[in-house]
């Protein structure tokens, strides 16, 4: 063969493999942009209405806010001088760049559990992105827990390490399902109860876990703690828009989860979600008599107050505040408004006002809720600016008394408050009466 001829040949055939490991590396790009999805990357790495992937976004814990990392592609701020085994490192060990010990604010308890061809798959598609040039606020928590060296024993109690395996008795969709949830999701994160070293207590794996301002409630297959009570489908849709009628609507970190995650993924992913959580181990609750959502009825409490003299009206402030803030989209019955994906749920038959605890109650009138679907918005406006703290715990004990489990009816002022400054949220300028109904 002439030379002129072997240098064509050789041509095209680097010519197809440059051709093949494009499409490859496309694959690769693509993929990664599921995982991320799927992993609510964004949720820790991006500031409220800053640049994707560019940190600054201030995640609360018991010992101090720790802010999340800049992970976009920039070289000095991100990870764009990151070598391969350091970003699976930093994902799935809990170990930085430099050594450095991870707070666990970072979920690599869960993502150990990831396959490495999926960590990298999502560091392509970071790579991908346009670099952020800034930097992230350095974490500076109290002594002794800015001691990162002290990482090393909680992982000793609380860090299993490793990859998790398909169980082969298990079908594909259970599998799939038990990957997203256990690993990539890292659902437990916020469902699973902490033990004193702040750890997942896995002995009571999914069983609920309190947020501080947020409960994430009991999400095994208990029918009366968890989600024992819900078909198959209730479960997808409510993972897919946040809302199922008679059932629940989301807010706070799960409304969260669900606009910059679950919304997007397929319909098999929520479908293997949905069987997964329904074949894990029950984990019951004492306080939890009922199924959350079969708790409340219609009431009629606001019609005493048409007409009524002011006596009557203070004796009854929860109502009072109800009336003017509340009922005009939930109804002076509490039955909810609307239909379809914009409806106002209804108060009882609800999962939150049905809770043991109204802490979800309290913590929605004073953050609100505001999911941003690719269906359309989904808005409550906050009442943290409008109602005192003792408004806030009048109101909240009327909708737990009234239209959920009366046991949940014992909120005070001052947990109010303590919830307030946690979120940082500005009180009313003059404490006063509501409007009057």
């Amino acid at each position: 063969m002439k030379p002129v001829l072997i240098q064509a040949a050789i041509a095209v055939v680097l010519m197809q493999c440059a051709v093949a490991q494009a499409a490859d590396n496309a694959a690769q790009i693509k993929r990664g942009e599921y995982l991320a999805r799927a992993g609510d990357c964004t949720a820790c790495h991006t500031a409220t209405n800053g640049p994707l992937f560019g940190g600054g976004f201030a995640v609360s814990t018991p010992f101090g806010q720790i802010w999340g990392s800049n992970i976009s592609s920039d070289k000095q701020y991100g990870i764009g001088s990151w070598s391969d085994d350091q970003f699976v490192a930093a994902v799935r060990d809990g170990i930085g760049k430099n050594g450095e010990q991870l707070y666990p604010a970072m979920p690599y308890d869960s993502f150990t559990k990831m396959k490495r061809d999926d960590v990298l798959a999502i560091k392509a598609y970071l790579m991908s992105m346009p670099p952020v040039h800034q930097a992230s606020p350095q974490t500076d928590l109290p002594f002794p827990f800015n001691q990162r060296w002290g990482m090393r024993f909680w992982k000793w109690f609380n860090f299993d390490k490793g990859e998790l395996q398909n169980d082969t008795q298990q079908s594909a969709q259970w599998n799939n399902g038990r990957y997203l949830v256990e690993a990539l999701a890292h659902c437990g994160t916020c469902h699973t109860p902490r033990n004193l070293t702040m750890g997942m207590d896995n002995d009571k794996a999914l069983a609920g876990g309190d947020l501080g301002g947020w409960m994430a409630y009991n999400i095994t297959p208990d029918k009366q703690a968890g989600i024992g009570d819900w078909s198959q489908q209730q479960l997808v849709t409510y993972l897919k828009t946040g809302f199922v009628a008679n059932k629940a609507s989301a807010s706070g970190p799960m409304a969260e989860a669900i606009e910059h995650s679950l919304q997007y993924l397929p319909e098999s992913d929520l479908q293997d979600i949905a069987t997964y959580l329904r074949s894990v181990k029950p984990q019951p609750d004492a306080q939890q008599t009922r199924a959350r959502d079969s708790w409340g009825q219609p009431s009629t409490a606001l019609i005493a107050l048409r007409g009524a003299d002011e006596a009557t009206r203070n004796a009854q402030p929860g109502a009072v505040v109800f009336a003017g803030n509340c009922a005009s989209c939930h109804g002076a019955e509490g039955a909810g408004s609307g239909s379809g994906f914009h409806a106002y749920p209804s108060l009882f038959h609800h999962t939150s006002t049905g809770a043991a605890d109204a802490l979800n109650v309290v913590s929605v009138v004073l953050n609100g809720v505001h999911r941003h679907m690719r269906e359309g918005e989904v808005f409550m406006p906050p009442f943290a600016p409008e109602l005192s703290d003792q408004q806030v715990a009048d109101v909240s004990n009327f909708v737990t008394q009234q239209f959920g489990n009366p046991a949940a009816a014992k909120v005070n002022a001052k947990q109010v408050k303590g919830l307030r400054e946690d979120a940082k949220l500005a009180s009313p300028p003059i404490y006063g009466q509501v409007d009057k109904p």
